[in-house]
């Protein structure tokens, strides 16, 4: 993806309330959104080319960071309505205002689930907020992250503290600086959690890799009996499946029990899939009662902003169109085959209604 920084311009100022605001609870606060006349004449507009005839556009308060590491471009800007965001080669890859949201449907499901992590495994997850996640389980006594990227890792660490919240420093973390295939290929612990949190892949690009039957293969091999994955399931919606069923699809091929849920990430403009793997466990099978149980078990009330039993149900219900999708069969992401995925398909137009409808 490309992107470009420029100008924003200047709008209407904000008009004072005719109402009292309501008393917020001591742990709460009242922020007013800025103006564009308190941004003054400098702020900046990131442009994200979503895709070939798209623009997402971000208004910036100021640049933290733009450069380029051996790997990547990376921008760490300040942003008006996200706040403090993280960009990759173009590419929104995280925000201070709904990372929370994010990172805890990507790996709580997964933790909450397993009876007791004690050994994880994290591939990409630069920023730190993914092992964060992780570190708040009790259970857990190593964690191990993988990341290409050692420059990437050190700007978060200087830039991106909310995020990480020291996580990187906690004694259980063991920090590899390696390609996560690679990295696979040569290790020979074993795990009990596995979540994957890399970039997208794009245009059959190096990340696939990371996406394909032979690196899940691997995966499952480094598991224990009860071991669970998680995968960043890309963007993910009933107009936009196509991604994320050959993922789906391709995981299939290697374990028994693969589910996909979604969320509605306001930064990244988009609903996000994600998926969860194991040879075990099936979503419907977990009722909303006891996801909060194991919650309050494990993690306490405090922990989480997002996460409820009925929320994460509420994840995994996908819609008529959207489980159709999925239901198609299709190309399964291999080594050293470009994935060229099926044509869009539209639905016949159906006629004009006639009210009431005839049962």
């Amino acid at each position: 993806m490309n992107s470009l920084l420029m100008p924003a311009l200047s709008g209407k100022s904000q008009k004072t309330r005719p109402y009292l605001l309501p008393e917020l609870p001591p742990d709460r606060y009242y922020v007013e959104a800025p103006t564009p006349e308190s941004l003054g004449n400098g702020s900046l507009i990131f442009i994200e080319d979503s895709d070939p005839f798209d623009r997402y556009t971000y208004r910036l308060r100021n640049i933290l960071y733009s450069g380029k590491t051996a790997y990547q471009n990376v921008l760490i800007a300040d942003t008006v309505n996200y706040g403090r965001a993280l960009m990759l080669d173009g590419a929104i890859q995280s925000s201070q205002d709904d990372e929370s949201l994010y990172h805890e449907v990507l790996v709580q499901p997964a933790m909450l689930r397993h009876p007791s992590p004690r050994d994880v495994l994290i591939i990409g997850g630069g920023e730190g907020a993914t092992l964060r996640e992780v570190l708040v389980h009790r259970s857990v006594k190593t964690a191990t992250m993988v990341d290409l990227d050692q420059e990437l890792v050190d700007l978060c660490r200087e830039h991106m503290g909310t995020w990480h919240r020291g996580a990187f420093d906690d004694p259980r973390v063991r920090l590899v600086y390696e390609d996560g295939r690679q990295f696979m290929e040569n290790d020979d612990a074993r795990y009990d959690v596995v979540i994957i949190d890399v970039v997208d892949m794009l245009d059959n690009g190096p990340a696939q890799a990371l996406y394909t039957r032979q690196f899940y293969e691997l995966l499952k091999r480094r598991l224990r009996p009860e071991g669970i994955v998680a995968v960043q399931g890309l963007e993910f919606c009933f107009d936009d499946a196509a991604p994320h069923a050959a993922l789906a699809r391709t995981l299939r091929t290697v374990f028994a029990e693969v589910h996909s849920y979604s969320a509605a990430i306001p930064s990244f403009l988009s609903t996000w899939g994600f998926l969860i793997a194991s040879d075990w466990f099936r979503p419907d099978e977990w009722t909303a009662h006891e996801v909060d149980a194991t919650i309050q078990s494990k993690l306490g009330s405090q922990w989480l902003s997002h996460l409820t039993g009925d929320y994460l149900k509420s994840c995994f219900s996908l819609c008529k169109e959207t489980k159709f999708m999925l239901s198609l069969p299709g190309p399964v992401i291999e080594d050293g085959v470009d994935l060229i995925l099926p044509p869009h398909i539209e639905e016949v137009e159906k006629p004009y209604a006639t009210f009431p409808i005839p049962g």
